[in-house]
């Protein structure tokens, strides 16, 4: 019995320490010397500290509590998907969407709706796209994104991401040719 009043009052003890690490916290922007002024951080969890990424996991734990379809993460990006056969699967997918959003207004967080969007991948000519709002804002159709650096087109062939893989060689060799000199 002693041990389980112990095991509460350090975990009351924990509570406490956390409480006291994440309060009275501020952030500001900046940007080539420039500074914002400081403002209060009224959720999520400080970045740059140790804790941060176990903090920011135990934050979102319970946001695919409501998710029919499949979600991923990684770091603070999450990408939720499913095949759409039929409009009643489109409409789980918008069901999730807005389940999402309520998540994040619950916890006091926003998602960016224009670095959100749409990616219909198929091998179809003629595939239909459903329209998805996120809120008020409709979600943009892409053709194709980048997922964990890897570029992902709507037809799943490798041209884009070949190309954005080559564009960014040349640039590299380009920067090493401009401050490299040869001594002859």
């Amino acid at each position: 019995m002693a041990s389980c009043i112990t095991m509460v009052f350090k975990c009351g003890q924990m509570l406490i320490w956390f409480y006291f690490f994440l309060l009275n916290r501020y952030q500001r922007v900046v940007v080539n010397g420039s500074q914002s002024s400081w403002s209060d951080m009224i959720s999520g969890v400080p970045q740059g500290t140790v804790l941060g990424p176990l903090l920011f996991l135990l934050y979102i734990n319970d946001i695919t509590d409501n998710i029919q379809s499949n979600i991923r993460f990684f770091a603070d990006d999450c990408i939720v998907y499913r095949t759409i056969r039929s409009q009643d699967d489109s409409c789980k997918l918008q069901n999730d969407i807005s389940s999402l959003l309520r998540w994040a207004e619950t916890w006091q967080m926003r998602f960016n709706s224009e670095k959100c969007h749409i990616s219909s991948i198929s091998r179809q000519r003629n595939k239909s796209s459903p329209v998805y709002y996120l809120g008020t804002d409709m979600l943009s159709n892409v053709s194709s994104h980048i997922y964990l650096g890897i570029t992902v087109s709507s037809d799943l062939k490798w041209h884009e991401h070949i190309s954005n893989i080559c564009l960014k060689a040349t640039r590299t060799l380009n920067f090493v040719r401009r401050n490299t000199f040869s001594g002859s």
